[in-house]
């Protein structure tokens, strides 16, 4: 059996609350979003579907690497929200080569319990834009690879 590919991303660096209660994304947060959707491009990482949370933050995220791999498929999926239950996602995580937008504390226990079944270790420390790929061989994740927006300059 082949092995399967998810990708999960923090959103990109958002404006503070005060600032803007709908918190869109700075202008950082686009420039380290868009150097890494580049990455993933220039890389030929096959990215086929990308799904995001209800929040601004994550779907600006999600057309800007949408828009730097060509695809049309972007929806909002629900479950990806900050503090919601890891179990309702998890049970939906059917789509080989999805890119998922999401939330801090959510994605690091996501994460955290694809790769070692226990949600509170804390095995990644996300940062905002970055894209961590996980690949599935029977029935154990392993984290293939981590991608920053330190490691591309940004």
């Amino acid at each position: 059996m082949p092995a399967i590919k998810l990708y999960f991303a923090q959103h990109g660096l958002a404006v503070d609350k005060a600032d803007d209660p709908e918190r869109p994304l700075s202008e950082e947060g686009i420039k380290q979003t868009t150097a890494i959707a580049k990455q993933l491009q220039t890389s030929g990482v096959p990215i086929s579907n990308i799904c995001h949370s209800n929040k601004l933050r994550a779907q600006q995220t999600a057309e800007i690497f949408a828009s730097s791999l060509n695809l049309a498929d972007v929806s909002e999926v629900e479950y990806l929200s900050p503090n919601d239950d890891i179990s309702l996602i998890k049970q939906n995580l059917t789509l080989d080569n999805a890119l998922y937008i999401g939330h801090l504390p959510h994605l690091g226990k996501l994460v955290s319990s694809l790769v070692t079944g226990n949600d509170n270790l804390d095995i990644i420390k996300f940062q905002n834009s970055a894209v961590i790929c996980l690949e599935k061989n029977d029935d154990r994740y392993k984290i293939f690879f981590y991608l920053t927006p330190h490691a591309t300059g940004s």
